[in-house]
């Protein structure tokens, strides 16, 4: 059965998927390739094993749930990292309780959001943020060409989208907490892994893999041996709290407390 560690792009997604890899996989070493242990939903590999055109998107949907039934039939469990929202395209549900067993799900303060996903996508904030706002904005996957292969929707309806997925359990975890409450937070997500995966729970075991894997570690490692799923610029850029204060204009800072209002008040960032 599948656990998702899902979110919007540049929400912590990584960082948690690092953790996890040295919590349930690692020994002393860790390296940035080792997160490939936690693969990728949905991916080129699983294109090709089950032979699926991916140069429609329409065609991508309609395989969801084929592609995770075969995952499932290869592994007792699994966790995959997912940009997706959790959608219904035309019939097409993008996972269901006979392949999901639950999800932690990231989420981070738009306004941050924008600056990280600007440097990533090597696009200006005003541009990233209508990105933000657009219920059909997609994440491409990359062949010969790049094609639609990930519905992102708006920060918002990703958000929404996965906290109503209520016949599993969720955890549903803020960047933030994850920063100012490091061992807290971290220990939520194995508890929680405790009650859905059996996974058993080592304080000791939660404190060496987050030094393992902290952000300034992640960093260097990207530094020295490069990362796969770097974007226009170096994927670990600051991974600070509150970095729009100081660089986001002023503009855009309206309008995205006035487009996610809602969110922003419910999540505590208002």
């Amino acid at each position: 059965m599948i656990t998702w560690i899902s979110s919007y792009p540049k929400s912590g997604n990584t960082w948690v998927r690092s953790f996890l890899t040295s919590y349930l996989y690692g020994d002393e070493k860790f390296s940035l390739n080792d997160i490939k242990k936690i693969g990728k939903f949905p991916s080129l590999k699983l294109f090709e094993e089950l032979k699926i055109d991916f140069t429609n998107f329409e065609n991508i949907a309609a395989n969801w749930i084929a592609m995770q039934d075969f995952i499932n039939l290869k592994n007792k469990n699994v966790f995959l990292k997912t940009h997706n929202a959790l959608v219904t395209l035309n019939k097409y549900k993008f996972t269901n309780t006979n392949n999901t067993i639950g999800f932690i799900y990231l989420v981070r303060d738009p306004r941050d959001v924008v600056l990280s996903y600007s440097s990533h996508l090597g696009l200006n904030s005003k541009d990233t943020f209508m990105l933000m706002q657009n219920d059909l904005s997609f994440e491409t996957i990359k062949s010969d060409i790049d094609h639609k292969g990930v519905m992102l929707g708006s920060w918002a309806s990703n958000y929404n989208s996965w906290k109503s997925f209520k016949s599993v359990k969720g955890l549903i975890l803020r960047y933030e907490d994850l920063v100012l409450d490091t061992e807290n937070s971290f220990l939520k997500i194995i508890k929680h892994l405790n009650e859905t995966n059996n996974i058993q729970i080592d304080l000791n075991k939660i404190k060496k893999s987050l030094k393992i894997t902290n952000f300034e570690n992640l960093k260097d490692l990207e530094t020295t041996d490069g990362f796969s799923e770097a974007g226009k610029n170096p994927f670990f850029r600051k991974g600070k709290i509150g970095d729009w204060k100081d660089n986001l204009d002023p503009e855009i800072t309206k309008q995205i407390e006035k487009v996610f209002n809602k969110e922003m008040k419910e999540l505590k960032y208002l």
